[in-house]
């Protein structure tokens, strides 16, 4: 039996397609526990399920029998419903030759409700870059004299600072004018050498001030509290994502923060995916003309007003496809659950 690590589940979906599929009343309940500073803040939940007798009606509960399941169960479960009744198409099954450039997977995509995943990963937590964004310059200079501060007491810093100090203590006795020339040009020459020292270390590029302003506004207008979750299912064909927008509120670890020090924005673990089909874009321009109807002669005042109106959005459809990334051979999701799984080790079985 496999073990499930959830690490995002859509709750409200969760229930009303595991209530579709199963026919019954689902009602879910946070567990709260006394949480120590150690304690890890994953939710957990349990769920009553009302499965109705012949006759009930769907909101006649007292003619119902319940039944409480931890919410991994039910998540198991839909998972399993989906497959079984045909609303899954799932392509770790499909084998890893398949491709979605293939006109029949796209066929099946677009023919079904939800798609399932697995492959590596990268998450894309835009409101956490804006704010690396702008700490960055306080952060490059930080960093930048850290290294400064590790070279000065670097073995070949402090030996030539030692000899430019010697020469200095010689050069306030030495009276001597050739002598005290020779001096003060090897002065010279060591403290060109002691800046040199310092300044080869390799130290973090500065990034200009328009470059970081013009992405936090971008991210401001366009991609406000948006992270992406990418899933690469062949490694070989990187173009070929699966991918879609996370809700924080539905991340399992409450902290954020937590999750991306713990698993990163490139996880190296391969991360399952299930979620709702929501574009499948085609590798032709789309044919559907929504300002078709205003292509006549002879438009009303009032149709003309409404053609530039909508003509306003449909110009700005460029810049959304560039925003929302949503393209060929790519495909669209709504997350429902994001998890890793794992089977067994038979070599770490321990019995007694």
């Amino acid at each position: 039996m496999a073990l499930y690590d959830y690490l995002y589940v859509d709750l409200p979906r969760v229930i009303s397609l595991y209530s579709q599929l199963t026919g019954g009343i689902v009602e879910s309940r946070e567990t709260t526990h006394e949480r120590s500073k150690s304690a890890d803040n994953k939710r957990t939940y349990d769920f009553k399920i009302f499965r109705h007798d012949a006759g009930g009606t769907a909101n006649d509960k007292s003619a119902s029998k319940d039944l409480v399941k931890p919410h991994h169960s039910v998540l198991v479960e839909l998972e399993d419903e989906l497959r079984k009744q045909g609303f899954l198409l799932d392509l770790d099954a499909e084998g890893c030759g398949i491709s979605l450039r293939d006109p029949h997977i796209r066929g099946l995509l677009g023919a079904t409700l939800c798609v399932k995943v697995t492959g590596r990963a990268v998450i894309e937590d835009y409101e956490r870059m804006k704010g690396i964004a702008k700490a960055f310059p306080e952060i490059t200079k930080f960093i930048n004299k850290s290294i400064e501060s590790g070279v000065k007491q670097s073995p070949e810093y402090l030996e030539v600072q030692n000899q430019l100090e010697e020469l200095a203590t010689d050069l306030k006795v030495d009276k001597n004018r050739n002598s005290r020339t020779i001096a003060e040009s090897k002065l010279k020459k060591l403290k060109s050498d002691l800046a040199q020292i310092a300044s080869s270390a390799s130290k973090v590029s500065s990034v200009e001030p328009w470059i970081l302003e013009g992405f936090h506004t971008w991210v401001d207008t366009f991609l406000p509290d948006i992270v992406n979750l990418r899933v690469y299912p062949y490694l070989e064909r990187p173009d070929e994502q699966i991918f879609g927008h996370l809700k924080r509120e539905y991340f399992e670890d409450a902290d954020t923060g937590s999750f991306h020090f713990t698993y990163g924005s490139k996880p190296t673990e391969k991360i399952s995916l299930i979620g709702i089909v929501t574009a499948i874009p085609t590798e032709t321009p789309d044919s559907f003309d929504p300002l078709a109807e205003f292509s006549g002669e002879g438009l009303k005042d009032s149709e003309t007003v409404e053609s530039g109106f909508r003509g306003l959005f449909r110009g700005f459809d460029g810049l959304e496809q560039m925003i929302r990334t949503s393209r060929f051979p790519r495909v669209l999701v709504q997350p429902i659950v994001v998890y890793r799984n794992v089977e067994p080790n038979k070599s770490l079985n321990q019995t007694r």
